[in-house]
């Protein structure tokens, strides 16, 4: 009798050490599976903030080459307005073609090796033509505005550039040129329709991905047939990771005027 208890006795520890072994796996699997799930979650993150930081550094090139390029040539470049962007500057008779104002960055008219389609950035510039040069305020064109004759030495150089801005800050913010929205703080709500908020020299959009499901890399609010776009100090957002940044008419004077000789 003493040695069938025991036995059972043997069979029940067995069947619970079995019962135990079940469950340890059972958690060591859900612990497993957390742990991955966590490092998968850490590496898009990661993955994610290193191509923000590869876009920022993108968009801030592209800034220091617009600067470069208006103190240099006395105006702004012209976009490229192609359907399939070749990187160009969309010219006619040399100048920038009227109503162009915007399209995609001329990477190549800027020096530039043109990236592959998906990383290219929209590029937005203010045109705003007068018959009258001194209230010309047509950022993308080169024009004596300074009353300087042509052997002078500041004829068609920065300092036109520079009144055209004076000009462009002049006028009324118009939906029609360059502008910005908000930025879902001091500017306000993220809108072009409803909440226009300053007109710019010019504005680049670097989109990454297509964060709104919408088949395009360009997030609310841009488009690629919007003038808007969101302010640079808006932060990134569920629905959009476009990196962006511009400058205020009286920003780019600014800063052209602190560049002269």
């Amino acid at each position: 009798m003493t040695r069938g208890f025991l036995l059972r006795t043997r069979i029940r520890m067995r069947r619970l050490q079995s019962g135990f072994s079940a469950i340890e796996l059972a958690v060591a699997l859900v612990v497993v599976g957390l742990l991955s799930w966590a490092s998968f979650s850490a590496y898009e993150t990661v993955s994610a903030q290193q191509q923000l930081e590869r876009g920022r550094a993108q968009a801030q090139q592209l800034q220091s080459i617009l600067r470069a390029f208006s103190l240099r040539y006395g105006r702004l470049p012209c976009p490229d307005v192609g359907a399939v962007a070749n990187g160009y500057e969309s010219l006619t008779a040399g100048e920038c073609s009227s109503g162009s104002q915007l399209g995609w960055f001329p990477y190549v008219s800027l020096g530039l090796e043109i990236p592959t389609l998906q990383h290219r950035a929209r590029y937005a510039v203010f045109r705003a033509a007068n018959a009258d040069p001194l209230l010309d305020a047509d950022l993308a064109i080169s024009k004596e505005r300074t009353g300087d004759s042509v052997n002078e030495a500041n004829y068609l150089d920065v300092t036109d550039l520079i009144a055209a801005l004076v000009n462009a800050a002049a006028l009324p913010l118009s939906t029609g040129r360059a502008y910005l929205t908000g930025d879902e703080g001091s500017a306000g709500v993220i809108d072009c329709v409803s909440n226009a908020v300053m007109p710019v020299a010019y504005w680049v959009v670097v989109p990454l991905q297509d964060k709104d499901n919408d088949g395009s890399r360009l997030d609310t609010p841009h488009t690629s047939a919007s003038l808007c776009a969101a302010s640079p100090s808006a932060p990134l957002r569920f629905a959009s990771d476009d990196v962006v940044v511009a400058e205020s008419p009286a920003q780019l004077a600014g800063w052209l005027r602190a560049s002269l000789p």
